[in-house]
């Protein structure tokens, strides 16, 4: 009996801990937000066919962080995964700090070809690896303030892979 509660409790404690989909660290260089930043997330995470035919996206967000000097935000659009794989110029990737509904501040650069505005420059290099991939990006925003990190995907969903 007391090996069948200690089963029990184990399982539940291993499924209250979800699993991490992916972590980004992040180093913004000017601006009000300018330093090192991590985050991390147990839900959304990297994408591959979602976002169009043979793109790669990301999506991390903390809808419940309240802190307004927390980066815990970041979206990423890439159209091209493979010619990615070489660094791309087109991309969309958008950093936020504070909470979502309510930012302190949001970084925004847009190269794509589609985009209905473009703002700001840099490149974007997908490593595909299947089920995990990584993410590294150095982008500078209109205003001059510079983005650069790594995307770490532990999963990656899949769609007309």
């Amino acid at each position: 009996m007391k090996r069948l509660v200690l089963a029990t409790a184990l399982l539940a404690a291993l499924s209250a801990h979800a699993e991490v989909k992916e972590t980004v660290d992040l180093t913004v260089t000017g601006g009000p937000n300018a330093g090192k930043h991590h985050a991390s997330t147990e839900k959304g995470g990297c994408s591959y066919g979602l976002s169009g035919p043979g793109s790669w996206g990301n999506q991390l967000s903390d809808p419940k962080d309240k802190d307004a000097k927390k980066f815990n935000s970041l979206q990423l659009v890439v159209p091209n995964a493979k010619a990615a794989a070489g660094g791309t110029g087109e991309f969309q990737l958008v950093v936020g700090f504070g909470p979502l509904m309510n930012r302190s501040a949001t970084y925004t650069v847009d190269t794509r070809a589609a985009a209905p505005k473009k703002a700001g420059s840099g490149t974007v290099t997908v490593t595909d690896k299947g089920s995990t991939g990584e993410v590294k990006f150095s982008a500078t925003t209109a205003e001059g303030v510079k983005l650069e990190g790594t995307i770490d995907c532990k999963a990656v969903t899949r769609s007309g892979a």
